[in-house]
């Protein structure tokens, strides 16, 4: 396949202009690093991934600002970092709770964030300019959704219910390959089909942890199957040549040292996009991270908006110079890590010197390899590399070249003459972190600046409703929140855009929604 960094501009016009607007879909999978053919793995038959990656274009590298599920996705769907929108802590939201509730984990209240900038879901602004957007159903953005965010979210969402012709933006979610799964789907092997398995070599060799990556390769089986399906949907309805399809993984792998981790095995992740232009085919080598997604579908779509993204459209732009990440707590267990990857070099930071790597999560016990990890430990027996993940110390800087060693394995930090590459890379790491809005405090601490001491969720000014001739305008009265507006009886939200004249039944219902404060619904009648 042959090595090609592309620039998109050559049709922009054409798409952009004139011609019918492209739809997009993302295809979702959770908990995969590097584990498919297009990176040299072939241990899955994936034809249809296969198939989708030969139509297109190959990152190689593509990273999470976030080695876990909910703060990634937080990211995927505002364009922003974690640490500015307050979603860094894994499993600080849930939709069940009640103010005040305490989770478990942390002895703290669960809360939905209330960042500092203006934030918008960006899917509102796709809604806002006529696309029809559906998401096939996780959300899971460790925050409040905005009710503005989608036309369907559901297990039925699908780009098939829109109006005839209209524009669509539709994501689907496959949850086979998650870590779970690992241990729900394992089953049992021969000796000659575990001697097969490539096991990476920072494991032991271990007829256990060779069955838990056989499973995996065998759910990553399951998930190329699942895709067909809606790509096969998708050309029957002669919409595949008009789509720009993304498949990626929301973070690395689901086994230790992979997801949780700021190493690359957590945060690199596969993926794929089929561009409508037949000519951007091959691989890349630009560094793409989550807060480029939100960005680059607007600039596709040609959607301007009055605020920015931290991110950077990777459509049509020059590739980013520097990849940052950072690692606060998952479930139980804390540990403030930070990342920034430039050229062949990464840095990483450790805000706590003085506790292992590894982090005890409950959940993770029930995987075959977390429990012969622990037992190598406990009989003294673990390699090299497992021995330094449960060292009961950390270096407070590691320095590695992960082009040459993707497993991080070799710290640079004591040869001199990559001083000048330390110097750098901690320089504008340091900035990052200084410029993120609740990166550089503890979770209490972030609670404490966002909110009252009782967790008091901030209200929204009533807005104004202004009668002009058949039908009304909104006047928001609140800075950075949304305004949507539905007849009574109806389910989804349609967007409000400043200055338009709505229309409404008899009865309707007015709504205004900003992260962090509490959500306004107020009904009306003519």
């Amino acid at each position: 396949m042959k090595i090609f960094i592309f620039s998109l501009s050559l049709f922009v016009s054409a798409l952009c202009f004139g011609q019918q607007p492209p739809n997009f879909l993302w295809l979702i999978c959770e908990d995969q690093s590097l584990f498919f053919s297009m990176y040299g793995d072939s241990s899955a038959n994936t034809s249809n991934i296969n198939q989708l990656a030969n139509d297109g274009i190959v990152y190689q590298n593509c990273y999470t600002p976030s080695p876990v599920c909910a703060p990634s996705r937080s990211s995927l769907i505002t364009g922003m970092y974690p640490t500015t929108l307050g979603t860094q802590h894994m499993r600080a939201y849930k939709k069940s709770a009640v103010n005040n509730t305490i989770n478990a984990h942390n002895s703290l209240p669960y809360y939905s964030a209330k960042p500092i900038k203006p934030i918008r879901f960006f899917t509102e602004d796709l809604r806002a300019n006529g696309y029809y957007c559906t998401n096939n159903s996780k959300e899971d953005y460790n925050m409040l959704t905005s009710p503005l965010a989608w036309d369907e979210s559901s297990q039925t969402a699908h780009w098939r219910n829109r109006k005839e012709g209209q524009p669509f933006f539709s994501v689907f979610n496959f949850n086979v390959t998650h870590e779970s799964s690992v241990w729900k789907n394992k089953a049992p092997y021969s000796k000659e089909e575990l001697e097969n398995v490539v096991n990476p070599y920072l494991f032991p060799d271990d007829s256990g942890i060779r069955g838990d990556l056989l499973t995996n390769y065998k759910n990553i089986e399951k998930l190329d199957a699942q895709i067909g399906v809606i790509i096969d949907q998708l050309k029957t309805d002669g919409l595949y040549e008009n789509t720009i399809i993304f498949f990626f993984s929301d973070h690395g792998g689901p086994f230790p040292r992979y997801k949780r981790s700021i190493y690359e095995t957590g945060l690199r992740v596969p993926m794929v996009a089929k561009w409508i232009d037949h000519t951007c085919r091959g691989n890349t080598y630009q560094m793409v991270s989550f807060v480029d997604f939100a960005p680059t579908i607007l600039d596709v779509a040609n959607i301007e908006r009055e605020f920015p993204f931290e991110g950077v459209s990777f459509f049509k732009k020059d590739q980013r110079n520097y990849i940052f990440a950072a690692t606060d707590r998952f479930d139980e267990g804390s540990d403030m890590r930070r990342s920034i990857r430039a050229g062949n070099f990464k840095l990483i930071y450790n805000g706590d010197t003085t506790s292992s790597v590894y982090k005890l999560v409950g959940y993770r016990q029930q995987m075959k390899t977390m429990r012969v990890l622990d037992s190598l430990k406990e009989g003294q027996a673990s390699n090299t590399y497992f021995s330094n993940w449960f060292s009961k110390h950390k270096d407070r800087f590691e320095l590695y070249d992960v082009v040459e060693d993707y497993y991080e394995t070799n710290n640079l930090m004591s040869y001199p003459k990559y001083e000048q590459v330390y110097k750098t890379l901690k320089y504008h790491l340091f900035r990052w972190i200084e410029a993120s809005d609740f990166g550089n405090m503890s979770e209490s601490a972030m609670l404490e600046s966002m909110f009252t001491s009782a967790m008091s969720i901030p209200k929204l000014d009533i807005p104004k409703l202004i009668t002009n001739g058949e039908g009304y305008l909104i006047e928001s009265n609140n800075q950075y929140a949304s305004v949507g507006w539905r007849n009574k009886n109806e389910k989804a939200w349609n967007i409000y855009k400043a200055n338009d004249l709505i229309q409404p039944n008899s009865e309707f219902e007015v709504l205004l929604f900003r992260p962090g404060y509490e959500v306004f619904v107020q009904s009306f009648k003519k």
